[in-house]
């Protein structure tokens, strides 16, 4: 079934009574309102989680804080800070400043042999117009000066505030642990595009107080830039990185500074192998920010410098699997639950689980019948409790397969932000199904058609007042993205209604429930997406029920600049906030580890149901190209603004094209991605509703 939409197998159609919803409220999701979904043998391996080290951080850039000492808040009239930056490529590079009080901020470059390229306070120099710099969706005060083909080496920027230096931290927050300096701006600046710093953490489970730590080495990129999967095989050069110190801020905004190490300890498994490794805090539930800075020297024998700055969420162990037999019972024709032990440590309302179900085919070999999931919840407070998943007894049937059943690869994630919070691989599996059903398993003719109901199951009956009712009609939602204002143009669209909640960061599962809530006044709606609302969208066709599962027609889904993938600028945006002052906060869903979670519990089927686009700026060979200068220096080429191509894609999903000369959003080099008329058109004509 890959690469085939679900409404191609099967029928789609949903016998229920509906009332109408007159209002945008708040809802409470039901446990009868969780899909319990399945996917077959054969596609298992898409719900499999990634291996920790292929989750990293790609940079070919530096982020470098500039600190004001919190004891110089004196009336002052000029302050300088000085700052060396390591140019190690031969292409043009930006060099950015990004403070809220840019108009204060003067800036002078000097190259390596001492020659002053720029200063900004010379009575004939041209100066820096303070200006809005875009960062993903979100705007901030800075500078941008263009250094064109740039000597190799270390080079000298000055920065001078002019002003009250107690205007320096204005609009950093004084935390916690943090006696020594407070961060007033940051300087950015592009490195060699084809030697990167690669950075993961080395444990999936980042739960309260698990052991965590950060890896770092550096890579050769040559041709190889933008295709990731290459980039992850790359082995770790030697004898390049002078030094790796890591700036972990906690979610109480505790400061630790963290030296790496190439000495075989703390994740680095063999010493002096170019690989550095530190352990790294969890011991709050939160999300914290991880800045690390790389300072070295090439094989060439030129200084260079790199950052990466990411953030992780540490998530409370809510349940762990208990020591005991899962059980099978049979609820209704073709309907069973499968009943697993867990301790329940907290009192969590809910969790994602999913395990694949196997049993014993004729020659007494364990054979998987299918891998099924979806949220479920606990039966009651005590310690030891189930949790019960359903699913479709066919899958038995159709592989052949009868007692004694077994569960493997099960694991537990949180709901909000996919943190895998508990795992076991293997547990044994009680039967108490009927012999008829064994009976009718062994049979010769067995039909192996998959249907929808093994799937996703049955669509609730709502009767009643229920907290989710649907309304009558049809109807094409346009969704917006992460931290936005107004995406769409709807008079491209016909048919279709716009959902505003703008300006917030929230999680994929979060942003699908606001969705299912704005779309509860119709029976069925199809989705165009901007962005993270594509992710909301696939998130509530895979874990809930809604009007999607009533559309009919065309596209059920279609996104356009979604990165499926995450992006590099969750934790860039992250650390500009918290100097800022402002912006929308972190969000963990939108990294690439986040992202990779969140994916294992997307069943394959439903990403079959989802048509994407990708854009990127177009690039002319006369002339520096990018959709924002900022953002460039923290993406790798072909990208959006925001999404690099290769983020973009969504395995499983249709691909309907890539188009150059198109940026993220408005105030891009580009025109935006959301305002191509032909586009839309295709769009609307080919939507579900």
């Amino acid at each position: 079934m890959k690469n085939q939409p679900i409404r191609n197998l099967i029928t789609r159609g949903i016998c229920a009574t509906f009332v109408a919803a007159t209002a945008f409220v708040a809802i409470n999701l039901q446990a009868a309102d969780f899909k319990h979904v399945a996917v077959p043998p054969e596609s298992i391996d898409a719900q499999q989680m990634k291996q920790a080290n292929k989750k990293g951080l790609f940079s070919h850039s530096t982020m470098l804080p500039i600190y004001a000492k919190s004891a110089s808040i004196v009336d002052i009239n000029s302050q300088t800070f000085s700052q060396k930056l390591y140019l190690d490529g031969t292409n043009n590079s930006s060099v950015v400043l990004m403070t809220p009080d840019a108009d204060n901020w003067f800036m002078s470059v000097s190259n390596p042999n001492g020659k002053m390229v720029y200063d900004e306070l010379a009575s004939t120099a041209k100066a820096l117009l303070s200006e809005d710099i875009k960062v993903g969706p979100q705007t901030f005060k800075g500078k941008q000066l263009l250094i064109e083909n740039p000597v190799k080496g270390e080079w000298t920027v000055k920065l001078t505030h002019k002003g009250k230096a107690a205007s320096l931290i204005a609009n950093s927050k004084t935390q916690q642990g943090r006696a020594d300096n407070d961060v007033a701006a940051y300087l950015l600046h592009k490195g060699d595009s084809e030697f990167q710093l690669y950075s993961y953490l080395d444990n999936n489970f980042t739960t309260l107080n698990s052991d965590i730590n950060l890896i770092a080495y550096m890579v050769d990129s040559t041709l190889d830039r933008g295709e990731r999967q290459k980039m992850l095989k790359k082995e770790a050069i030697v004898g390049t990185i002078d030094q790796a110190i890591a700036s972990i801020k906690s979610p109480s905004g505790a400061l630790f500074k963290i030296r790496l190490n190439d000495d075989g300890v703390n994740g680095d498994k063999v010493a002096n192998d170019g690989q550095f490794g530190g352990k790294i805090p969890s011991n709050e539930v939160g999300v914290y920010t991880n800045q690390l800075q790389i300072e070295g020297t090439r094989p060439d024998g030129k200084p260079f410098s790199r950052t990466t700055t990411d953030i992780y969420p540490v998530a409370a162990v809510s349940f762990e699997f208990a020591n005991r037999s899962a059980q099978i019972k049979l609820l209704s024709d073709t309907s069973a639950v499968l009943s697993v032990p867990v301790k329940n440590l907290n009192n969590s309302d809910s969790v994602f689980m999913s395990a694949e179900l196997w049993g014993t085919n004729s020659d007494g070999k364990l054979v998987s019948a299918a891998w099924i999931g979806g949220i479920v919840t606990p039966k009651n407070a005590n310690k030891n409790t189930m949790l019960d998943l359903s699913f479709d007894t066919r899958w038995l049937t159709r592989a052949k397969l009868i007692a004694p059943f077994t569960l493997k690869s099960l694991r537990m994630q949180n709901v909000e932000n996919n943190v895998p919070i508990a795992q076991r691989d293997e547990m044994s599996t009680r039967s108490m199904l009927p012999s008829q059903l064994f009976e009718s398993t062994l049979a010769r003719d067995i039909n192996r058609t998959i249907t929808r109901d093994m799937l996703m199951g049955k669509a609730p009956e709502r009767k009643g007042v229920v907290t989710t009712k649907l309304g009558s009609g049809s109807k094409l939602l346009l969704v917006h993205g992460y931290c936005s204002g107004q995406a769409w143009n709807t008079g491209h669209f016909s048919g279709a209604t716009e959902f505003k909640d703008y300006n917030v960061s929230i999680s994929h599962d979060t942003f699908a429930q606001r969705v299912i809530n704005f779309g509860a006044s119709y029976n069925s709606y199809g989705i165009v997406a901007h962005s993270q609302g594509g992710a909301a969208a696939l998130t509530m066709f895979a874990r809930y029920w809604t009007g999607l599962d009533n559309a009919t027609g065309g596209r059920l889904i279609q996104s356009v600049g979604t990165p499926y993938q995450g992006t590099a600028l969750a934790g860039n945006l992250a650390a500009l906030g918290d100097v800022f002052g402002v912006g929308c906060g972190t969000n963990t869903d939108l990294t690439y580890s986040g992202s990779s979670n969140w994916l294992a519990t997307i069943p394959s089927w439903a990403r079959t149901e989802v048509d994407y686009y990708t854009t990127s700026f177009e690039d002319k060979w006369y002339r520096y190209d990018y959709c924002h200068l900022a953002t460039d220096l923290f993406l790798d080429d072909p990208e959006d603004g925001t999404t690099e191509k290769w983020s973009g894609q969504l395995v499983g999903g249709t691909n309907k094209g890539h188009k150059t000369g198109q940026c993220h959003t408005a105030s891009m080099r580009d025109p935006s991605q959301t305002a191509d008329t032909s586009r839309n058109s295709i769009m609307n004509s080919n939507a579900a509703r």
